[in-house]
């Protein structure tokens, strides 16, 4: 059988981008375990197919639903190398653009050219916020670990001393910038936002 090279590039990225199932963020699961990557990122792209027409609707702008479930799947790829880094955590992220830029540079350079360059098109818009998709994906990706802690009954537990106390106001201040654009987005944080409170797991 004759060898095609273009699937030996593609195989090359599998070999790094499949580590997603196994590359763990802070958000807490079942038994003392964390929730992976690839978990998180499926997460992001179902909420992007559930709400990606009504805030088109709502902001009378015609998305890319499309292009926008193909930049929920590749915008956290970068941790596969470099870790995931608590939003919480000011220091750490100061120099997370690059060292992640670095990263997809590194990860997307197995494959064909024209792949390559779709892939990195897709995460730097989402990581400039530059389109109106991006806007809906980085939303999404921000709400979605508050999402995770309610609906699954986790909390905000797992924080230590060093992490930021279990309020209204401290969650507010992360959240609320990056869902102001819509107010189905906002609605969205502000109703599970509530659910947390009446559930007793945050505090105002």
């Amino acid at each position: 059988m004759q060898r095609n090279d273009e699937l030996v590039q593609i195989l090359e990225f599998l070999r790094i981008a499949i580590k997603m199932k196994e590359t763990y963020r802070f958000t807490p699961k079942g038994e003392k375990g964390y929730e992976s990557d690839a978990e998180h990122t499926w997460s992001v792209t179902l909420l992007c197919m559930l709400l990606g027409q009504r805030v088109q609707d709502e902001l009378g702008v015609e998305l890319d639903i499309q292009r926008m479930l193909k930049m929920a799947v590749v915008h956290d790829i970068a941790e596969v190398l470099t870790g995931d880094t608590k939003t919480w955590d000011v220091k750490a992220r100061v120099s997370k653009e690059e060292e992640e830029r670095k990263a997809v540079e590194e990860m997307f350079s197995p494959l064909p050219e024209d792949l390559k360059e779709d892939f990195l098109s897709l995460w730097e818009e989402c990581e400039a916020k530059s389109t109106p998709e991006a806007k809906v994906v980085k939303s999404l990706d921000r709400v979605e670990p508050v999402l995770h802690r309610v609906l699954l009954g986790y909390g905000w537990e797992n924080f230590g001393e060093e992490d930021p106390d279990n309020t209204v106001e401290f969650l507010d201040q992360r959240q609320l910038p990056r869902h102001e654009f819509s107010s189905v987005l906002s609605q969205l944080y502000e109703d599970i936002k509530e659910e947390a409170v009446s559930r007793e797991m945050l505090t105002r």
